[in-house]
């Protein structure tokens, strides 16, 4: 039987084969549209939308209008729900923004998350070499404060993991009042944000005794694949059979309108006793439970990861 994953590939590589088309004759040369979300991870299902931005030189984002609205408009014409209003994308954005404030009060939850999921997520739609050179630069700058072989990439897993707490953290504060649409939401937290994360936790972890320039081209290499396909290269396809499965089945359920219109129904009030919603939840504790297990068989107890995870 043909997984939900292996459609979502297919359909997602589809899209983003259109849309890089399209995209090539508007988008000047000198910027890089990419995109970054469920299209980007190759698991694009019904109501899926596009989360996107470009990056585009120092001093040309305020003559953005004509092109960029040119580019939303064959955007829509592949991908007709447009990304969420006044969140981190749909914009231009300088490349230096990208590529300084790690960390400070300039790093702000937009910035922080363009930069993490241009890292753990994103895929271009136009001037790949480019968007290549600036992944590379953005984990240069990271690996570089590593002092020693032996240590991991500290400097990059602490701001993986700050990302991830900044989420769950900024999730309670965008469903905290009644009415507003939360279980999908939460479900995504519970399946494809864990899975971003552990990917970038997992990925770090194979760092250690390695010298600077092998640490860049190993996170460098895991960071060009999604975040399913990395967990299978750094752990080996058996050992996340049991992952694949619970991911495959958040998939389908994402991938059934009926499914994605009651949870979009659902009032934040029944999420103790709605069958269909702690169905899901079930199999978010299970995957959970499978990227521990994981976790704990390809890192044995003494590895680094351990500690810096923790303390």
């Amino acid at each position: 039987m043909t997984s939900t994953y292996t459609k979502t590939t297919k359909s997602s590589n589809d899209a983003l084969s259109e849309l890089r088309a399209s995209l090539s004759e508007i988008v000047p040369k000198d910027a890089v549209a990419i995109t970054c979300g469920s299209y980007a991870r190759r698991e694009a299902t019904v109501g899926s939308d596009l989360d996107f931005y470009v990056l585009v030189p120092a001093g040309t984002a305020a003559g953005e209008s004509t092109w960029f609205e040119a580019a939303k408009r064959s955007i829509a014409k592949v991908v007709t729900k447009p990304p969420a209003a006044d969140g981190a994308f749909d914009s231009c954005i300088p490349i230096g923004e990208l590529l300084n404030n790690f960390g400070g009060e300039h790093d702000t939850n937009k910035t922080i998350t363009r930069r993490m999921l241009y890292l753990l997520e994103g895929e271009y739609l136009t001037n790949e070499p480019e968007f290549r050179r600036i992944r590379r630069d953005i984990i240069q700058r990271y690996v570089s404060e590593t002092r020693e072989d032996r240590h991991l990439a500290q400097y990059l897993l602490n701001d993986i993991i700050r990302y991830w707490r900044t989420i769950t953290v900024d999730y309670a504060f965008k469903t905290q009042d009644a009415g507003k649409p939360w279980a999908i939401r939460n479900i995504k937290l519970v399946f494809s944000r864990k899975l971003i994360y552990a990917s970038g936790l997992f990925s770090v972890a194979m760092t250690p005794d390695r010298g600077q320039d092998e640490k860049i081209a190993i996170i460098e290499e895991l960071f060009s694949m999604t975040p399913l396909d990395r967990m299978s290269e750094i752990c080996g396809t058996d050992q996340v059979e049991g992952l694949r499965d619970c991911y495959d089945k958040f998939l389908a359920w994402m991938d059934d309108e009926k499914t994605r219109q009651h949870l979009e129904a659902l009032p934040k009030t029944d999420r103790d006793s709605d069958d269909v919603f702690r169905e899901i939840k079930d199999e978010g504790y299970r995957f959970g439970d499978e990227l521990l297990k994981v976790f704990h068989s390809t890192f044995p107890g003494d590895h680094p990861i351990h500690r810096s995870v923790i303390f």
